[in-house]
């Protein structure tokens, strides 16, 4: 019963881990378009913030693809 449980925790693992290229895909585009977004600022620290605003929303895009 032990082994069936691991093998089934590691399948799961395994699908959930499996990369989405169409989801990554997505995720990079929209962070290279929020990049040229910021680059159009004139202030140094405006064109710093929404560069770490894309980040943050790269970050949470990738979560959202990969938990769910």
């Amino acid at each position: 019963m032990l082994k069936k449980v691991v093998f089934a925790a590691v399948v799961l693992a395994g699908l959930v881990s499996a990369p989405r290229p169409a989801f990554a895909q997505t995720c990079t585009r929209d962070l290279l378009d929020c990049y040229a977004r910021a680059a159009r600022e004139d202030s140094f620290w405006y064109r710093w913030a929404d560069g770490i605003d894309c980040e943050l929303q790269y970050a949470g895009c990738v979560r959202r693809v990969l938990v769910g």
